[in-house]
C-alpha cells in the first residue's frame, strides 16, 4: 500500500508551482557545496558519465559527441565521425571498460552503435550493432551501458527489446528481453545482468543461457517514465530509481522481494542512481534540481538543491576526488559534490507534472520561456562562419541563439517572442584585423601590425533582428524565415552602421535523423546545420552623416547577389513543450521557492513498503556476430 497520506500533501504543496517564479533564482545559502563546470554550449544535453584516468571525467553528449573534464575543472569535446549512412551520432550511456577505455552508446535511431574513446588521444572506436536478424537493435535508440561479467561490456536496446554484450575486438552477442525496452543496466552480485525496462519490469538476464526473468514491481507500472537507473548496492541489493512515482525500489536478488522509498519531493522523477564512497545510495531528481541520498539501513531520504532549478540532473557516478559527479542536461553542465559535505538549504520543488504523482516533467531552462502547452524552441550556433561580399568571418559557439514558442502554423505565422528572455541573442564577434584588416589586398598583412591594436581599428560585429520571424510547416518540418540587421560596430563607423536587411533561412538541417536525447528528457536536442545563400544589400549608416559607406561598401564588395554571400552554420536546435504558468510577464509571480519549502518542511520518507512482484519468464534466445570496427 503506498502512503496515500503523505503523498497527496506532497501533491497539494507541489501544485503551488505555478506561483513560483521558474527562473534560476535559489534560496539563500543553497547549493554552496556544488562545483559546477560550464560546457561550451549548453544545449548539448549531457547525459552518461564515467571516471577517467588523471582525475578526469568523461560525459556522453546527446546532441554533441563526447567530453572531458580534466583535473583542473577544463572541457574538452571530441566530436563523433560519421556512420556509415553519413549522419552523426548521439552519446548517451557511458562507463569505463578494461584496458582504461571509456566506453559510450549511440542512440542514433538509423545507425545504432556501441563504442570506446581512448582516454589519452580522445580517438574514437565504434561499432554498428546488428538491425537485423533473429534478435536485432532495429530503430534501437541505445541507452546505458556497464562492464559485465565476462569481462565484456553490456549495453541496452532502448527501444528494441535487446541487450547486447560486446568485446573490445567487435564481437557481439545479442540477447532478447522478456519484450521490454531497457533503460539502466546493473552487473549483479549473482554474476547475472539486470536491467530496468521502460514497460515497468526490473528484469535479470543469465548471461551463461539467455534466459530472462522479469519482475514486476507494482507501483512502476503505474507512472511514466515507469523505471530508471539501476545499481548493485553494498548491501547486494539491486537499487533502482521509479520516476514516474516518486520511488527508490530495493530488489533482494535471492529472494525477489521488493521494497519501495518514496522520495520526499513530490514529482521530482528520480531518474540517475549510484553508490557513494559512503555506502549510501545516491540519486539525482531530475525534475526537481536536486541530489538525494538514502541510508539503505534506514530508508531515510535526504535531499540537497543544486544551484538553479531547471538543471535537470541526468545520470550520477563515483569519480575523482571522493566526490559525486553528475550530468545538468537542462543548463549544459557536469557538477559535484563532496558526499561528506553536502549543499545546504531546502530542496527545489519540482516542476508542474503533467499528472500529478504519475507523470513528472523534467524540463531544461529554455522551457520556461514559453508558455504552458505550447511547442518552444531555442537554437544556438556552435560553430560555422558567415560570408558577404569579400568579408568573411568564422563564428565562435553561442554567436546567435534564437528562442520562442509556436501558437500556430497557418499563413503569416510567427515564432513568438518568449515570456521572459529575449528571442533574438546575438554576442558581439571580434573581426581579426580590425578595420584595417578588411582592405582590399593589403588587410591581411596590415590587420597584424601594431596599428591594428588600436582602439578605433576594433570592429566587432552583432545582428538583430528587422521583422518578425515567419513560421510555417513544410515537406521537412517546420521552416522559418528571419530579416536580420548586420551591425558593424567601431569607433570611426559609430553605432548606426547597418548592413540589411538580409533575408535568410532559419530553418535548420537535423543531422541526427529521428532525434537525439536521452529517453527520460522532457525535450528533444537536434544537432543542425544550416547552409543558407543570402542576397546582400549596401551598408549605411557608418561614420557621421553616412559619409563611410562608399568605403565599406568598397572594402566588403557591397551589395553583393546570394551566389556570393553564404551563412554555414552549425548548431543544436531544441524542442519542448513550455513551463510558465504565465503568457506575460507582468503576471508571472516572483514568491521565493523557499515559501513553497515551508510547506513540506517536517515530510519524512515513510517505512519501507513490502512488495511481491510478478515475474514472467522468457525461453534463451541470442544471436552472436562480429562486427567491423570503424574510426
Amino acid at each position: 500500500m503506498r502512503h496515500r497520506g503523505v503523498r497527496a500533501g506532497m501533491v497539494a504543496s507541489a501544485a503551488l508551482l505555478g506561483a513560483v517564479a521558474l527562473g534560476p533564482a535559489s534560496p539563500a545559502g543553497a547549493a554552496a557545496g556544488v562545483t559546477e563546470v560550464a560546457l561550451p554550449v549548453s544545449d548539448v544535453a549531457p547525459a552518461g558519465l564515467a571516471a577517467g584516468p588523471g582525475g578526469s571525467v568523461w560525459f556522453a553528449e546527446n546532441a554533441g559527441g563526447l567530453g572531458r573534464v580534466d583535473s583542473a575543472g577544463k572541457v574538452k569535446e571530441y566530436a563523433l565521425p560519421a556512420n556509415s549512412a553519413k549522419t552523426q551520432g548521439a552519446a548517451d550511456g557511458m562507463a569505463a571498460g578494461p584496458g582504461g577505455r571509456l566506453w559510450f552508446t549511440d542512440s542514433s535511431v538509423d545507425v545504432p552503435r556501441v563504442g570506446y574513446a581512448d582516454p589519452a588521444t580522445g580517438k574514437t572506436t565504434l561499432f554498428e550493432v546488428p538491425t537485423t536478424g533473429d534478435v536485432n537493435f532495429a530503430g534501437g535508440r541505445l541507452t546505458d551501458i556497464v562492464a559485465g561479467p565476462g569481462g565484456a561490456m553490456w549495453f541496452g536496446g532502448g527501444a528494441a527489446p535487446a541487450i547486447g554484450r560486446i568485446t573490445s575486438s567487435g564481437t557481439v552477442t545479442v540477447y532478447a528481453t522478456a519484450g521490454a525496452s531497457v533503460y539502466g543496466l546493473a552487473a549483479g552480485p549473482d554474476g547475472a545482468v539486470w536491467y530496468t525496462g521502460t514497460d515497468g519490469s526490473i528484469g535479470r538476464l543469465d548471461p551463461a543461457s539467455g534466459a530472462v526473468t522479469a519482475s514486476y514491481p507494482p507501483s512502476a507500472g503505474s507512472g511514466s517514465p515507469a523505471l530508471g537507473g539501476i545499481v548493485t548496492g553494498p548491501d547486494g541489493a539491486l537499487w533502482f530509481t521509479e520516476p514516474g512515482v516518486g520511488m527508490i525500489g530495493r530488489l533482494d536478488p535471492a529472494t525477489g522481494g521488493i521494497d519501495e522509498y518514496p522520495v520526499n519531493t513530490a514529482d521530482s522523477a528520480p531518474i540517475g542512481i549510484t553508490v557513494g564512497p559512503d555506502r549510501q545510495i545516491w540519486f539525482t531528481e531530475a525534475a526537481a534540481s536536486n541530489i538525494a541520498s538514502l541510508d539503505p539501513g534506514s530508508g531515510a531520504v535526504s535531499e540537497y538543491p543544486l544551484p538553479a532549478t531547471l538543471s535537470a540532473p541526468m545520470r550520477i557516478a563515483s569519480g575523482p576526488g571522493g566526490r559525486l559527479w553528475f550530468t545538468e542536461a537542462g543548463k549544459g553542465a557536469v557538477g559535484s559534490l563532496d558526499p561528506a559535505a553536502p549543499p545546504a538549504g531546502a530542496p527545489h520543488p519540482a516542476v508542474p507534472p503533467v499528472a500529478h504523482g504519475s507523470m513528472p516533467q523534467v524540463a531544461a531552462k529554455f522551457q520556461a520561456q514559453c508558455p504552458q502547452n505550447h511547442a518552444c524552441q531555442t537554437q544556438v550556433t556552435s560553430g560555422g562562419s558567415v560570408k558577404i561580399g569579400s568579408f568573411a568571418l568564422t563564428l565562435p559557439p553561442n554567436a546567435i541563439r534564437v528562442t520562442g514558442y509556436i501558437s500556430s502554423l497557418g499563413p503569416g505565422s510567427v515564432l513568438n517572442p518568449p515570456v521572459m528572455g529575449n528571442q533574438f541573442v546575438s554576442q558581439p564577434v571580434e573581426v581579426p584585423g580590425g578595420l584595417i584588416g578588411q582592405l582590399p589586398l593589403v588587410g591581411t598583412v596590415l590587420g597584424k601590425t601594431p596599428a591594428a591594436l588600436l582602439p578605433v581599428n576594433r570592429l566587432t560585429v552583432t545582428q538583430s533582428l528587422a521583422a518578425p520571424i515567419t513560421v510555417q510547416l513544410g515537406p521537412g518540418g517546420i521552416e522559418a524565415t528571419a530579416k536580420l540587421n548586420v551591425h558593424l560596430n567601431n569607433q570611426l563607423l559609430g553605432s548606426s552602421c547597418v548592413i540589411g536587411p538580409i533575408t535568410a533561412s532559419l530553418t535548420p538541417a537535423i543531422l541526427v535523423p529521428g532525434g537525439a536525447g536521452d529517453p527520460a528528457l522532457g525535450w528533444t536536442p537536434y544537432p543542425v546545420q544550416i547552409n543558407n545563400k543570402i542576397a546582400v544589400p549596401a551598408a549605411k549608416g557608418c561614420g557621421p552623416a553616412s559619409i563611410l559607406d562608399g568605403v565599406i561598401n568598397q572594402m566588403m564588395g557591397l551589395p553583393s547577389s546570394s551566389a556570393n554571400n553564404a551563412m554555414n552554420l552549425t548548431g543544436v536546435m531544441s524542442l519542448g513543450v513550455g513551463v510558465n504558468p504565465a503568457d506575460t510577464p507582468a503576471v508571472r509571480s516572483t514568491a521565493a521557492p523557499s515559501a513553497l519549502s515551508k510547506l513540506t518542511a517536517g515530510l519524512r520518507p515513510q517505512p519501507k513498503v513490502k512488495k511481491s512482484a510478478a515475474k514472467r519468464v522468457r525461453a534463451p534466445k541470442k544471436v552472436t556476430v562480429t562486427l567491423k570496427a570503424r574510426h
